[in-house]
């Protein structure tokens, strides 16, 4: 007669644990729902880009507020398919999730606002995310959780899927690239101490050229993604080994450290000190030094090569060891 006993004790425990878990995971209802399109001007102006136009339309009753900067993309997901099969991402979309992990806590300076049954619309460059170089029939839909940042409460959210068509390139040639962005900021190089010969450090600013504000993320690992070029009497001076391990980290996307969200005003500027190693200036001769930088380091399809001035410096001979004293009384 005991052990039904402990039966009957348990089982109200476990109905009632059931009963609260099962109120723990129920979810709000969505507040949106989306919509694409395809944007058949972006294949016009380049052969090569295939965009969609998100429409983003608010559902719920009360106003919708934009929390996200355009960097974010809007929080949207891709689904792209070739003849039913994954297409492989690019870095671009490695990229911009790591930017939406480091911009975790948004602040929309005047947001707008969106009522009951109106709409925004975003567009999405998907060949800039995934690989479409492949002629095919591509199936591609976008998701977006219902609240982004805070996941435990969210669902999904899908729109409809539409396909888009890349035709076969005759004779194997790619279509002439389209022109790309002006760049949106401008680089200046000086050494950190103009006594040093040769500098230990260089700073680098980045001088935002552009009419809108620059929002990126900063991996501190990275040093800045600047490319670091050295000449010595005229000849470029090879990488050593630590600068070969610096861009096989940064190809890796991830930022294996602290990183953080940078954003500069118009007209403003943001610093970073880059060191210039010993293996670059460890022989006399005559050196020139400038960095470069990709507007957009993870996005070929957008990005222009910024390089900054250049600075030169003497690195003299070495002069032969002192004279050996002799010893008093010889």
């Amino acid at each position: 007669m005991k052990r039904p006993a402990l039966y009957i004790c348990v089982l109200p425990f476990v109905v009632q644990a059931g009963v609260l878990f099962s109120q723990s995971v129920e979810k709000p209802e969505p507040t949106f729902a989306l919509s694409i399109e395809e944007d058949k001007d972006a294949t016009r102006i380049n052969p090569d880009l295939h965009r969609v136009l998100v429409k983003f339309t608010r559902t719920a009753i009360g106003d919708e507020v934009e929390q996200y900067h355009e960097e974010a993309k809007g929080m949207y997901e891709m689904i792209v398919l070739r003849e039913g099969v994954p297409v492989e991402e690019t870095s671009a979309m490695r990229d911009l999730r790591e930017y939406r992990k480091a911009d975790s806590n948004p602040t929309i300076r005047n947001p707008r606002l969106l009522r009951t049954g109106e709409s925004w619309s975003t567009p999405l460059d998907v060949s800039d995310y995934y690989d479409m170089t492949m002629p095919g029939a591509y199936q591609i839909t976008v998701t977006r959780e219902s609240i982004p940042l805070h996941l435990a409460y969210s669902v999904p959210v899908q729109s409809n899927t539409i396909i888009i068509n890349v035709p076969l390139r005759t004779g194997g040639q790619p279509f002439p690239a389209a022109e790309k962005p002006k760049p949106r900021f401008a680089l200046e190089l000086s050494a950190e101490d103009p006594g040093d010969v040769p500098p230990v450090s260089l700073i680098v600013k980045l001088v935002n050229t552009s009419e809108s504000e620059i929002r990126e993320r900063k991996c501190w690992e990275f040093e800045g993604m600047y490319n670091l070029l050295v000449f010595r009497d005229g000849d470029p001076v090879e990488e050593f080994d630590g600068m070969r391990k610096l861009q096989t980290r940064r190809a890796n996307v991830v930022c294996p450290g602290n990183e953080t969200i940078i954003w500069i005003e118009p007209g403003a500027s943001y610093s970073d000190r880059v060191p210039l190693s010993s293996p670059f200036v460890d022989k006399p001769g005559s050196y020139v030094v400038y960095v470069t930088r990709e507007t957009y380091p993870y996005n070929p399809a957008k990005s222009v090569l910024v390089e900054s001035n250049s600075i030169s410096f003497v690195v003299p001979a070495a002069s032969g060891p002192p004279a050996a004293l002799e010893r008093p009384g010889k």
